[in-house]
């Protein structure tokens, strides 16, 4: 009985402990947020005032208030939310198609150093190419569909991940491989043992940044032809012809927020596949 009350007791200062800790945690996340939208509300009380005092022309430069009303309309009658869907499923099916692709050719290419070196100048010349001079023959070969957009997604984001991940699998350090052919290891558990673990960091820091530039070349590749699909890029091109520049505003802001948070989904998926990484 008096060892049910210790563990009881013990119990119960642990969740004490546990709540104190957290109090604090919790507390630098409140003020964090506060200091965010802080600078948010200063960034849009400065941007109205300069508008204000200069007089600027609102087809120019546009105040928060009417690119406020122009987001809202656009939400309310559906149209941005239609428009989100494409560009996100341009995005990210460029994402993931390109990514795989990347990394797989990253492992051929580590595991070949023939193939490595055979094809390193090809790459090298392809990933010197501008991406965004070659949209054209995107178009000419897939057509103004989404073809043609995610294709281009994925020739700007295969060669940082590939180029990442093939640093990450080299630099396996030789007491790790000594180690693995102490073990008798394959080549096949060596692989999935020690080279993917010392890649994953590499290929997450390229996820990082391709996965923003993967919605940049969706929207690129809106710009130069839509056809019957309408995503933010489409609307900016309609709202460029028209001259309104409140709607160009309100879709760079969404654009904005979508690039926030694809990046924070990434750094998220981050942490918590690379937690072993972390030091103690």
């Amino acid at each position: 009985m008096a060892m049910t009350d210790d563990k009881v007791r013990g119990a119960g200062m642990m969740a004490v402990t546990l709540a104190g800790l957290q109090r604090p945690r919790l507390a630098m996340i409140a003020q964090q947020i506060t200091i965010k939208v802080l600078q948010l509300l200063g960034g849009i009380l400065a941007w109205e005032m300069l508008v204000q005092g200069l007089d600027v022309d609102p087809r120019i430069v546009p105040g928060p208030a009417e690119v406020m009303r122009s987001l809202w309309g656009l939400t309310v009658s559906g149209i941005l939310i239609g428009a989100i869907w494409v560009t996100i499923q341009q995005t990210v099916i460029g994402f993931v198609v390109g990514a795989l692709l990347g990394i797989v050719l990253a492992v051929v290419l580590s595991e070949v150093p023939v193939l490595k070196m055979i094809l390193q100048p090809y790459i090298v010349a392809l990933q010197a190419v501008p991406k965004v001079a070659v949209a054209p023959l995107f178009l000419i070969w897939f057509g103004f569909g989404m073809e043609s957009k995610i294709a281009l997604v994925i020739s700007i984001l295969f060669f940082p991940v590939l180029v990442n991940a093939m640093a990450g699998l080299d630099s396996t350090s030789e007491e790790q491989m000594e180690l693995m052919k102490a073990y008798r290891a394959t080549r096949w558990q060596t692989l999935l043992r020690v080279k993917v673990y010392v890649a994953l960091p590499f290929v997450f820091a390229a996820f990082e940044v391709s996965l923003v530039l993967a919605l940049t070349a969706a929207v690129v590749a809106e710009l130069l032809g839509s056809g019957t699909l309408v995503g933010l890029g489409t609307l900016i091109k309609i709202f460029d012809a028209r001259m309104n520049s409140a709607g160009i505003f309100a879709v760079l802001i969404v654009l904005s927020v979508l690039g926030v948070a694809l990046h924070a989904i990434v750094v998220a998926a981050s942490r918590h596949f690379l937690s072993w990484s972390r030091p103690l």
